[in-house]
């Protein structure tokens, strides 16, 4: 069995970071409630691994957002009627991945009132979800009207005050009240400055021998969000890139671990469009230059988060380069055939041929025929877009490819 020597600190940090993509402007949400939620709890005295633990759920309690509509509504209104909804998609992608099923309870009700909680429910999961609500709550109301000013900040205590013990326990509010009375506990929630309060922390995590069964998991957590925000244009998308890109490596005699890196990167490929507005990301029509030019980055999107997870070097770098094409027209780098390597043009391969039968699903009442397809493909590599000898192989075993391209599920 291949193992990875992971920091698992580190790599939730960097990942929360593609769920706060999704804000796309204010792109801190979760390390902020993350941070908020640890300085309540070291008020309440919670000894190290219960704030270990508040701050990797609190990174994660937005999982069950891509769309960027959704995030403007949480960050919009202090409560509102379908709240629940994205708790409960969050806890069920959670539930999923071993290191984080623990969470998905508490996620699952990280919007439930203080007084709405039912007798059983334990208290410790009642009083971890309304620590991540008020936290939420505090980051949400200082989008909408500063913490800046000293009246700013006040009118943010007397609001959340307002609506204790209803909606928050009294002794959380406590807390928060006392410590928000530091210029200190305001400052870290700048954009600037946040990202150093973590910086210990993920340093003493521990760097654990991580089999490739769990990372696949995490990542199938984090395509299932991206696969979400693009469900109305591209179902399934991410799996089927993930399950050609690993059968197309193991046709062109990659070793386990090539494979295995490759299938990584296929599940984090579209991490950056989280950041790409639901207008932009979902449109049907043809795209304005203003349209393509956010597209575009998504790639480099995805590098940066995943090039922070040390471990990740090779899988970020074939992600930032999966819409690089061999006559150096390619983006966002516009590199030469010689500075792409096959495991880029493998995951190029694949995420160009489920575009293709994607489309070709759209414009037509019926399922395009296999070789159709690769006709199209033919076109591309014609047009020295696409590496001749994959898509020769794939040729081969085009039945097979075809198949999986369009029933991901049964091959995962």
């Amino acid at each position: 069995m291949m193992l990875y020597q992971l920091n698992l600190r580190e790599l939730t940090y960097a990942l929360c970071e593609a769920l706060d993509y999704v804000g796309i402007d204010d792109t801190l949400h979760g390390k902020r409630v993350a941070y908020i939620a640890c300085e309540i709890g070291k008020k309440l005295g919670w000894r190290q691994s219960k704030l270990d633990k508040i701050m990797l759920m609190a990174m994660l309690h937005d999982s069950g957002v891509s769309s960027t509509g959704v995030h403007h509504t949480i960050m919009s209104n202090l409560d509102w009627e379908d709240a629940q909804t994205h708790c409960t998609k969050g806890a069920r992608l959670l539930r999923n991945v071993p290191i984080y099923c623990g969470f998905a309870d508490v996620i699952a009700l990280h919007h439930t009132h203080w007084e709405r909680f039912t007798s059983h429910i334990d208290d410790e999961t009642k009083l971890y979800a309304n620590i991540i609500y008020l936290s939420d709550r505090i980051d949400a109301l200082r989008s909408q009207f500063g913490a800046h000013l000293h009246h700013e900040k006040e009118y943010i205590r007397s609001i959340l005050q307002k609506h204790t013990p209803s909606m928050f326990a009294p002794k959380l509010m406590e807390a928060f009240v006392e410590i928000s009375q530091t210029d200190t506990f305001w400052y870290y929630l700048e954009s600037e400055y946040i990202h150093y309060y973590f910086r210990d922390w993920i340093d003493q995590g521990e760097i654990r021998a991580v089999p490739f069964d769990l990372l696949k998991k995490i990542a199938l957590m984090f395509a299932g969000v991206v696969d979400d925000k693009l469900a109305h244009t591209h179902q399934h998308h991410t799996l089927g890139v993930a399950s050609l890109a690993r059968y197309l490596s193991q046709l062109c005699d990659l070793s386990l671990r090539d494979q295995e890196m490759i299938e990584l990167a296929a599940l984090f490929h579209d991490l950056g469009k989280l950041r790409i507005p639901d207008d932009i990301a979902c449109k049907n029509t043809s795209l304005s230059d203003e349209d393509n030019i956010r597209i575009r980055r998504h790639g480099f999107d995805a590098q940066v988060i995943l090039q922070q997870i040390k471990g990740f070097e090779t899988i970020a770098k074939i992600v930032s380069m999966h819409h690089e094409t061999l006559d150096a027209k390619g983006y966002p780098s516009k590199l030469s055939a010689g500075e792409i390597p096959l495991e880029a043009r493998i995951l190029s391969t694949a995420n160009t041929f489920e575009n293709l039968i994607q489309q070709k699903c759209t414009q037509a009442s019926t399922p395009p025929k296999a070789d159709d397809a690769y006709e199209m493909l033919e076109r591309l590599v014609e047009d020295h877009n696409l590496d001749a000898t994959i898509v020769d192989k794939m040729a081969m075993h085009l039945k097979d490819c075809y198949e999986k391209a369009l029933h991901p599920q049964l091959y995962m």
